[in-house]
């Protein structure tokens, strides 16, 4: 059984806590292959995507060693969309799901290796190279489904090392004790990603919303972009910030707050605020968590309902019946109807029995109410 020695273990500790700590996803494969420089000697480092559904390799970063020209990495994924399956790595994955280290001779000898015109004779033998050592990452943290697993179709993760000497057992040795830290580090950075990328799609919904944020003093916290533009159009307070709310907002805050004082009488109600303005109103309720001592004002601006013949139309009558029902909704009477639309009295009650049957109602009463509640006018 292989262990490190003193000087490996001091390398490979320094190794795992630089790979832990934290990068830009755009530097995180870069990040990879620097750290597996440290631990492996080679000529080129590769962290790559391998697609067995249409046999292609992406280069997602590559690392030459010094003293080594850089791979062209254009034509290398070329070659090796070519002659994917030449290189015995890629058929040993598919028959074991084995994501250790293996290396290129491990399966052929150095006469067999150079009879293969595309792996050797196009991008091994013009470098030099006499040997490939490669370990699989996940791409993924969800676990493929079984159909796709042992399909073949899976796509995975490989770091692959090109080296000018054959890679020893010391060498897999060592890609194998690094292989579940950059297992981890992978995951973590997708997990990562996906945390970042739900953070930003909440923080654009956010910035839609009038929402601001309030410690227990009632001080700002978090102030949406939507919240900041309607306190500006409907306070038109020059002192009014991202930072700090508007005077009369800010008494009301604090009137608010002091509902929250425990006493011996029934609490009063946390009523919103209601500011007119052009047709338009904003409202602002307050809410309240009191054990976290954080407080939120959520802003909604409302039209205001204006009803008419055509408005009604929406509620399924015929353009009569709802000319008749707005009239109704102006408290008028039938005879008063019946004159301002030039029709009898029978005809305008006529016209009521259909209203009620069509809105499921039984007086004119409820027939305003259902309609003011369908087209938004009363909760």
């Amino acid at each position: 059984m292989q262990h490190l020695t003193q000087n490996e273990f001091h390398n490979f500790s320094g190794c795992l806590l630089e790979l832990y700590k934290t990068c830009s996803v755009e530097d995180f494969s870069s990040h990879l292959l620097a750290i597996v420089s440290k631990v492996i000697s080679a000529v080129d480092y590769t962290h790559t995507t391998l697609s067995f559904e249409n046999h292609k390799t992406t280069t997602l970063d590559y690392k030459p060693a010094p003293g080594f020209d850089r791979l062209d990495t254009e034509n290398f994924e070329q070659i090796a969309h070519q002659h994917f399956y030449e290189n015995p790595l890629v058929g040993n994955y598919l028959r074991t799901r084995d994501h250790r280290a293996h290396k290129v001779s491990d399966f052929l000898n150095e006469q067999q290796l150079h009879r293969l015109e595309g792996l050797y004779g196009k991008l091994m033998q013009p470098r030099g190279i006499k040997d490939l050592i490669a370990v699989a990452l996940p791409l993924a943290l969800a676990a493929k489904s079984a159909s796709k697993l042992y399909s073949g179709q899976d796509d995975i993760i490989a770091i692959t090392l090109f080296g000018d000497r054959i890679f020893t057992e010391r060498d897999r040795f060592l890609f194998n004790l690094l292989h579940p830290h950059l297992v981890q580090a992978q995951q973590n950075m997708n997990q990562f990603t996906q945390i970042e990328q739900e953070w930003v799609q909440q923080r654009n919904t956010l910035e839609t919303l009038g929402i601001i944020s309030l410690n227990g003093d009632g001080q700002v916290q978090f102030m949406s972009q939507r919240a900041w533009q309607w306190l500006k159009q409907y306070f038109q307070d020059s002192q009014c910030s991202t930072k700090n709310l508007p005077d009369n907002l800010q008494r009301w805050v604090k009137y608010q707050l002091s509902l929250l004082i425990p006493s011996d009488d029934i609490p009063v109600p946390h009523l919103p605020l209601k500011l007119e303005q052009e047709g338009k109103q904003l409202i602002v309720r307050f809410v309240t968590e009191q054990p976290l001592e954080k407080y939120l004002l959520l802003l909604e601006e409302q039209q205001f309902l204006t009803l008419s013949s055509v408005s009604l139309e929406f509620l399924g009558l015929t353009k009569r019946e709802t000319e008749v029902l707005f009239e109704v909704t102006q408290g008028k009477t039938n005879p008063e109807i019946a004159a301002t639309l030039s029709l009898s009295v029978g005809t305008v009650r006529k016209y009521l029995e259909h209203i009620y049957s069509k809105l499921g109602v039984q007086n004119r009463a409820e027939a305003v109410v259902t309609a003011l509640k369908q087209l938004g006018g009363i909760g």
